[in-house]
């Protein structure tokens, strides 16, 4: 009877417990968002563009949205609203790719999405009139696993699907030229760009005729 009554506690308890973390993202899961979101650091970018014009990104059609559908667009595109845009692609990776996933993060981890990220937040900081800072320079303040990681990542076709995760796809080769590679990348920042402020209008219910 004893025994019985302890396992009904038990019980009890671990379902108790599993209701307090029902909904908490796993910790791999965590791990691949905050690495690609290191990576492609399109929230930090947007932020920054938002802090100098209260308007952004409506400038030219700001009467178009209400003040709440304004305030809704800018905070999906903020740091917060990215990472947790991210979040819910990385889940939907995850379920469809558990075994993958330990090495992906590895990878990402070893020096991929550190470098990525401090490239593409010099581009962004060298468009807006900032210090110049070539990609060159930064991959050549890395160690050789970072670089080792950077090319795997770019390279190896054990990774295509994970280049498509991050946004990255196959934009970069490292067989094409630099001023390819450079070009390539402008026309996939631009693009990322425009999808991620198309799907925040549609997130906050802003319809395109106010937008184009």
């Amino acid at each position: 009877m004893l025994a019985t009554r302890n396992m009904i506690v038990a019980g009890v308890l671990l379902a108790f417990a599993g209701a307090l973390h029902a909904g908490e993202p796993d910790a791999r899961v965590q791990r691949m968002t905050d690495a690609l979101v290191k990576m492609l650091p399109m929230g930090a970018i947007f932020e920054d563009i938002a802090a100098k014009n209260p308007k952004w990104p409506m400038q030219e059609k700001s009467d178009a949205v209400t003040a709440e559908q304004l305030a809704c667009v800018r905070g999906e595109l903020s740091v917060d609203g990215f990472r947790r845009s991210r979040m819910a692609e990385v889940e939907s990776y995850a379920k469809a790719n558990p075994s993958r996933l330990d090495a992906e993060i590895r990878l990402l981890e070893s020096g991929a999405s550190d470098l990525f990220g401090k490239v593409i937040a010099a581009g962004a900081a060298n468009a807006s009139g900032g210090p110049e800072v070539s990609p060159q320079a930064i991959l050549g303040e890395a160690t050789s696993e970072q670089v080792l990681s950077f090319v795997t990542f770019v390279s190896d076709p054990n990774y295509a699907d994970l280049r498509k995760l991050s946004g990255f796809g196959d934009a970069l080769n490292i067989t094409k030229s630099r001023s390819e590679n450079e070009k390539s990348g402008s026309q996939l920042g631009a693009s990322l760009a425009a999808q991620l402020m198309i799907k925040a209008m549609g997130t906050c219910k802003v319809p395109p005729s106010a937008y184009l």
